[in-house]
């Protein structure tokens, strides 16, 4: 008699991640950029809008993606200057914030840069860490999306929060369409 297989909570909460995340990217990257997005180019890292009632997430989310980039295939991007989240009397609007962040980039002869909104961020009243972002790759020049990733992730109670977001940001960057050699 055949013993029935038994599926770890772990392994159908990873194949339902990888479903959400087949379903939710959208790559409408321009037939010039059809050998992938040249990594060598002039990248940047620009503000993220937090839709979550968390403070300071967008930076963590920010500063996660500027270490994790190397690893997958961008080299040295730059992060937005400082002065541009703040003025002298308050913190500025997310919209401004981006928009600053933009100008920014196009002043600075940046190609392309990444931007998103933070949509999750939270433990539930388990202990369990859930996040959920979106990633979106910009022409700096022409302000056209080339890519774009959403998703979601959960850990187990008493996971590190940073180390669920820092592991989501990972899977969604491996469907980036970089060419190392461009």
């Amino acid at each position: 008699m055949l013993k029935p297989k038994t599926v770890s909570n772990h392994s159908v909460f990873t194949l339902l991640v990888l479903f959400l995340l087949a379903g939710c990217q959208s790559s409408s990257v321009p037939s010039l950029y059809r050998e992938g997005l040249p990594g060598t180019a002039s990248w940047a890292v620009l503000p993220f809008v937090n839709y979550t009632e968390s403070e300071n997430v967008s930076d963590q989310v920010e500063k996660i993606l500027m270490v994790l980039l190397p690893s997958n295939g961008i080299d040295e991007p730059e992060l937005y200057p400082e002065f541009l989240v703040t003025s002298a009397n308050n913190v500025l609007t997310d919209a401004h914030k981006v928009q600053s962040g933009r100008q920014w980039a196009f002043q600075n002869g940046v190609s392309f840069a990444f931007t998103g909104t933070v949509n999750e961020w939270m433990f539930d009243d388990e202990g369990r860490p859930h996040v959920a972002l979106s990633l979106t790759v910009m022409d700096v020049r022409s302000d056209e999306t080339l890519w774009s990733i959403s998703g979601a992730s959960e850990g187990l109670p008493g996971d590190d929060l940073f180390a669920v977001s820092r592991g989501l940001i990972n899977d969604l960057l491996r469907s980036l369409p970089v060419n190392r050699r461009l």
